[in-house]
């Protein structure tokens, strides 16, 4: 059994004064079912897309636990989900930290349960529920992003 113990914390510093939240003190924890983990980096030249993960290529981390996703510049990822046999996506900016090599807040998914497009979480049914594939756009036109797909299962 393998457990992930994932620590949140933020600070907003504004005019109107700080907002803070989360907790360095206290972990939420994950059970992985299999007990197994990929660790994987990718280099994604500037203005180009890469297919970070694919569950029909590697079906035994396809029904993920969790998932960390982080940059080191911004990105534009695209999650797509299989609904009612159509590809769906949706697409969020993954700021990055701005200097290469030091990433930036991830993009943390407890499970694979995805959005529709209206943004409500949907039902459950059927494999629209899923991600099916994962993709990262650089729209950065000189930079190249370094990208870190943590999945365990």
């Amino acid at each position: 059994m393998a457990v992930v113990h994932v620590y949140q914390y933020f600070v907003v510093d504004s005019d109107e004064g700080a907002v803070i939240g989360g907790s360095l003190a206290r972990a939420r924890s994950i059970t992985l079912g299999d007990g197994e983990v990929t660790d994987q980096r990718f280099k994604v030249a500037a203005e180009t897309a890469v297919k970070l993960f694919d569950k029909s290529e590697n079906e035994a981390m396809g029904d993920f636990d969790f998932l960390w996703l982080e940059s080191d510049r911004d990105v534009l990822i695209e999650l797509t989900t299989d609904a009612g046999g159509d590809d769906e996506y949706f697409v969020i900016e993954l700021k990055g930290s701005g200097t290469a090599g030091e990433f930036g807040p991830a993009l943390v998914l407890g499970s694979d349960a995805a959005h529709q497009f209206d943004g409500t979480v949907n039902a459950f049914d059927g494999t629209e529920d899923t991600i099916d594939e994962i993709w990262v756009y650089n729209e950065d036109t000189s930079n190249t992003a370094r990208v870190r797909l943590v999945v365990g299962t």
